[in-house]
């Protein structure tokens, strides 16, 4: 079972870093809030592959045979180590390559919230909110972790998704 798991997370992983950088890098040319959709739809990409862990086990490991539970915890092992790679990769990219990428993002989320006509009060707290994220992202370890949360809510549905369509006793 680990070797499923760290194959098909690896597998998963791999695919995350690669997306999110080619991703990464057409947000010069689409923006910000284009590059939120594809991002999510590549992470829907690379957490597909928790369907094929599951189902490997299954068929050749186990006679074909798996419970609702059992395939729960494979899928959510697999979207770890893909999560995990994901948060890595954006650190690589993040500090090597685009590293005034906060500034930026908070510049253009500053320009859509005052376009909307939001008041001064409500523009007031964005940009407390964005002042302090750009203070988060000096910390690497923080960044880790924010990371870690984008693909996580994508991988843990799936993982339970895919665990009941695989599920045969």
């Amino acid at each position: 079972m680990q070797k499923i798991i760290i194959k098909y997370g690896l597998i998963s992983g791999v695919i995350a870093a690669i997306l999110l950088s080619a991703s990464t890098f057409l947000i010069e040319k689409f923006g910000f809030e284009h590059s939120m959709y594809v991002g999510y739809a590549t992470m829907m990409v690379s957490m597909s592959v928790v369907y094929f862990g599951i189902k490997a086990y299954r068929d050749e490991h186990n006679n074909g045979q798996i419970t609702f539970g059992k395939g729960i915890l494979i899928g959510l092992a697999i979207v770890l180590i893909s999560c995990v790679l994901y948060s890595l990769a954006w650190l690589v990219i993040y500090y090597n390559f685009i590293p005034n990428f906060m500034e930026d993002y908070t510049a253009d989320y500053l320009k859509k919230a005052k376009e909307t006509g939001i008041s001064a009060e409500e523009l007031k707290k964005t940009m407390d909110s964005m002042a302090e994220m750009k203070e988060w992202y000096k910390n690497p370890i923080l960044v880790f972790l924010i990371t870690l949360l984008e693909p996580t809510p994508v991988g843990i549905p799936l993982a339970f998704l895919f665990a009941w369509i695989l599920k045969r006793k």
